[in-house]
């Protein structure tokens, strides 16, 4: 029976991908093990209701989860189907919003001021 890759001496390819996962991780994480915040200001905690508006299709219900100047967080309860960018409506503000990361029931958008120009409507 051949020697299996191991008895050869060489690194378990397991062990050596779990090692470069949490170096990885070491990377992004602040001292105290916590996620760096890599935004240019703070967030705030919010809690209310929003709509996207895609550019087609209906209206999509989600949670403002936090916001910080020029971005938010939101709750839905899938992300499959919604687009990279969209009109965000929380209140009567619109922002223009393209999404910078996705989990599977949460959006992190970067925002911007929707254009006072609406030709295609």
């Amino acid at each position: 029976m051949p020697p299996s890759p191991l008895q050869l001496g060489d690194a378990d390819p397991a062990q050596d991908w779990a090692a470069r996962c949490l170096s990885e991780i070491s990377a992004r994480s602040g001292e105290d093990g916590t996620a760096r915040d890599r935004r240019g200001s703070p967030r705030k905690a919010a809690s209310g209701s929003a709509l996207i508006r895609p550019a087609f299709g209906a209206a999509i219900a989600c949670t403002l989860v936090d916001r910080s100047e020029g971005g938010a967080r939101l709750r839905v309860l899938s992300v499959l189907g919604i687009p990279d960018d969209f009109i965000l409506c929380v209140g009567t503000e619109r922002m223009r919003a393209h999404v910078a990361w996705r989990s599977p029931s949460e959006l992190g958008v970067a925002l911007s001021p929707e254009s006072e120009d609406r030709s295609g409507d």
